[in-house]
């Protein structure tokens, strides 16, 4: 696996930053030209974006939020509770719970790539033996990534990490789902 996957772009991805993690929104519009709002917890679910997009994985969250998954999260969404939920914290839909195993794949890849507990060395090999940890559908992406996609997608969560991090309360973010390629080009794994 070198680079992105070809895709072809799924969704507009929208998320205005709010005065508070809490005050965030995301909006999915997609090509026929529905839109949705979507239950995202930014720092948390910005990572899937970029790991699942270099890694080529459709079904994990965002592929799944853009089919129209997680409806009762989306639905439940309320701002009389102020305290931030993911949206796995709801009863599944039939979408959500069909392509549950594959959100577990990209959950362990995202986790590998951040090495959110500082197991082993943040390097490819190191984002392989972690994700062969998380058992063997895992095991067998991890046996799929190449040096350059992992790399690649390291460089990607760190470069959304920053964009959103310099982004002013009430601006936007706008990217795709999956990430178009060249926003990934510009990437350069460092």
């Amino acid at each position: 696996m070198t680079g992105a996957p070809a895709f072809t772009v799924v969704a507009d991805v929208a998320i205005v930053k709010g005065e508070t993690p809490a005050g965030d929104r995301t909006w999915l519009s997609l090509p026929d030209g529905s839109a949705h709002r979507a239950v995202v917890h930014v720092i948390h679910d910005l990572p899937h974006l970029v790991v699942e997009s270099v890694f080529g994985l459709p079904d994990g969250l965002w592929g799944t939020l853009a089919a129209g998954g997680f409806e009762p999260a989306n639905r439940a969404l309320t701002r009389r509770n102020s305290h931030l939920r993911l949206v796995t914290d709801a009863p599944l839909d039939e979408l959500a719970a069909r392509n549950w195993p594959a959100h577990k794949v990209a959950k362990a890849a995202v986790n590998a790539v951040l090495n959110r507990w500082g197991d082993g060395p943040d390097t490819p090999q190191g984002v392989r033996d972690r994700l062969r940890g998380y058992g063997p559908d895992a095991a067998e992406l991890a046996g799929q990534l190449d040096d350059d996609s992992i790399r690649l997608a390291a460089a990607g969560v760190r470069r959304l990490y920053r964009e959103w991090a310099a982004l002013p309360a009430g601006e936007t973010l706008r990217l795709t789902w999956p990430l178009h390629d060249s926003w990934l080009r510009l990437m350069s794994p460092a």
